[in-house]
């Protein structure tokens, strides 16, 4: 579905016999129907029976305790004993039930046919909310108590292509320490409350708050409170064997072009450009220009054990050069291959 606004047509003006049957699904496997339909999984259900919705009628997917409208759908033809959508609305942005309509509340946690007048509200409430955004806000929870709202957590999964430009799949890397986790095992970590000193939304819009949630590996998340996602990582990443900066590293990504704003939504990541070189450089750092990949670093590290002495890793505390801003991203033709080479990711030392 495109995302432009006016092509979801207002129904206050349409008889009311031309409204479809829409079915209220307000599933309780929050997690999982937020993964399955960012993910575009098979594993997101649809309700079935004779007395369910058949071909020609609206499925609208909530999720969450406050509510949290994942997916609208047209109810095409079926598949065996299950039924297949021909379109899925979402989850590019943000779009709370009970804004949908005074009296929205009522439905809270329930599922079946809506009333249709009650239909057409929602209906409109969506095509409202699609072009306009959410009129409130939701609370986040506190994470570093307990966990981060399912309705938050399920929010920044389904807008993960909003969030980073791409879409979400099963396996994603954690903000933090980078390495791919299992989407179904991975918290929620409101950056913003660090970053704010506060556990609620603070003022912020809801895609603020989409915006300010990372996904973090269970472990990553037990130390996330003293501080915020950028020094994590920064902190986490490999010290440049050329110049033995920390915390100045960026990882490169290969094989893939990109718009500018999809670039701009990962501002420490650095994009080597479509045509991959070999031996391929996973990292850049920003204090000398180097890019060299994890092989070298392992083979400093043997050498470090035979004799040598690189230093450890700063305490937790520590200031990290350039952990909270974003250096300037490398033009893409530019990538080099080698470790000190002449073309170097990045930009010229002498400018």
């Amino acid at each position: 579905m495109t995302r432009e606004s006016e092509t979801i047509p207002s129904l206050s003006a349409l008889p009311a016999w031309l409204v479809p049957s829409v079915y209220l699904h307000w599933s309780g496997e929050w997690l999982r129907e937020s993964v399955a339909i960012a993910t575009r999984s098979r594993e997101h259900t649809l309700p079935g029976g004779p007395g369910g919705p058949q071909r020609g009628d609206v499925v609208v997917t909530v999720l969450g305790d406050a509510g949290v409208v994942a997916s609208v759908e047209l109810m095409g033809t079926p598949d065996g004993e299950s039924w297949v959508s021909d379109d899925l609305f979402g989850p590019d942005r943000p779009i709370v039930w009970a804004d949908l309509f005074d009296g929205a509340d009522s439905y809270t946690g329930t599922s079946g046919w809506l009333p249709a007048e009650h239909a057409r509200l929602v209906l409109d409430g969506v095509a409202e909310q699609f072009g306009a955004g959410p009129v409130h806000t939701l609370d986040p929870g506190d994470c570093g108590a307990g966990r981060t709202a399912p309705d938050v957590h399920a929010l920044r999964i389904l807008g993960h292509r909003a969030v980073t430009g791409w879409a979400m799949r099963r396996e994603e890397r954690c903000a933090s320490c980078e390495r791919f986790v299992d989407v179904h095992q991975m918290q929620a970590h409101d950056d913003g409350a660090v970053r704010l000193g506060t556990t609620t939304a603070g003022g912020r819009t809801l895609e603020q708050v989409v915006r300010d949630v990372h996904l973090l590996c269970e472990a990553c998340h037990d130390l996330m409170h003293a501080h915020t996602v950028a020094s994590q990582r920064a902190r986490m990443r490999p010290q440049c064997p050329g110049c033995g900066a920390r915390g100045r590293t960026k990882r490169v990504v290969w094989g893939m072009t990109f718009q500018d704003d999809v670039m701009n939504a990962e501002p420490d990541v650095v994009y080597g450009g479509f045509e991959v070189p070999v031996p391929t450089p996973e990292w850049y750092c920003t204090a000398c220009h180097a890019n060299f990949a994890s092989s070298v670093i392992a083979s400093r590290a043997l050498t470090s054990a035979a004799g040598g002495d690189l230093g450890g890793p700063p305490p937790l505390g520590a200031d990290l050069p350039g952990a909270e801003r974003a250096p300037e991203r490398a033009p893409v033709e530019r990538a080099g291959v080698e470790l000190g080479g002449p073309e170097l990711l990045g930009d010229d030392p002498a400018a």
